[in-house]
Parts: C-alpha cells; structure tokens; sequence
C-alpha cells in the first residue's frame, strides 16, 4: 500500500467510526426528548463528518475546500428555503380550498421546484469555476452516497 492512501484509508475508518457512533447517540437520543441544543449539537457533526467524508472522496485540495464549501452552505441554505416554501403548500388543508386555489397551489409548488432547478444551475456553473467537472460529478455522487449510509446507520440505529 503507498504511503499516500494510508491517511487516505485513516480518515475513511475514523469516519466510519464516527457514523457508527453517531447511530449509537441517535439510538439513544430516540429514547428521550431532543432539546433543540442537542439537535444542533447532531447535525453540527453530522455536517463535520459530510465534508470529511466527501473532501476525502472528491479529492479537494486545500485551496479548493476553502473555496467550495461555503459555497455549497450558501446553496444548501438557499435550496432549504424553497424546499420550506413548497412543503408549507404541500401541507395545505385542501378540504378548506376550491378547486382554482387548489391549482394555484399546484402551480406555486411547480413554480418552485423550477426555482430550484434554476438553482441548481446557478450554483453549478459557480461550483465549476472552483473545481473539475470530474471532482463536481464525484461531489454528486459522494453526496448521494454519504446520504445513504447515514440513513442506513440510523435505520440500524433504531432497531
């Protein structure tokens, strides 16, 4: 093995280490009430280990980390906003609504998907300008991947 995976193979298992706590805590947690302190506290190292994880799997330099992430906070926090919009339309009462409201609700939902599709353009064009379209392509899919063994540690978690 060379010299130059060892940290690499370090980081992964300190990380795996990590979630596996992380889903014991949550095991736990899921017993008694969250305070919002301890919620914050949660997803303050879940966050942590998300870029540990996909720094190591994007192969960010340090130049490109500093650059990136608070990018990719500003676009989460950006994307969150709509994501609140749509569901506080999604969870409308339709019982209380006529069928034309109930459109303009369809519409308005629609509306703000494709805002968050021209979002998402947006912050690729920004993101690129950082990093490679390989090292962005392998950010989707790290992503997509650390979102699937969180939930997968949490599903274990609360068995």
């Amino acid at each position: 093995m060379s010299t130059v995976n060892k940290p690499r193979m370090k980081i992964t298992r300190i990380l795996f280490l990590f979630l596996i706590l992380l889903g014991t805590a949550s095991a736990a947690q899921a017993q008694k009430k969250e305070t919002p302190e301890e919620r914050k506290a949660r997803m303050e190292k879940i966050e942590t280990a998300k870029i540990a994880f996909i720094t190591d799997k994007v192969k960010f330099t340090t130049e490109q980390a500093q650059r990136f992430w608070p990018v990719y906070k500003e676009h989460e926090s950006r994307k969150n906003e709509l994501r609140q919009k749509s569901r506080s339309i999604r969870d409308v009462n339709l019982s209380n609504l006529t069928d034309e409201q109930i459109q303009d609700k369809l519409e308005s939902r629609l509306a703000l998907r494709q805002r968050e599709l021209d979002l998402d353009k947006e912050y690729m064009d920004r993101y690129l300008r950082i990093i490679s379209a390989r090292q962005l392509a392998t950010f989707y899919r790290a992503d997509r991947e650390f979102t699937k063994l969180l939930l997968e540690r949490l599903q274990t978690a609360s068995k």
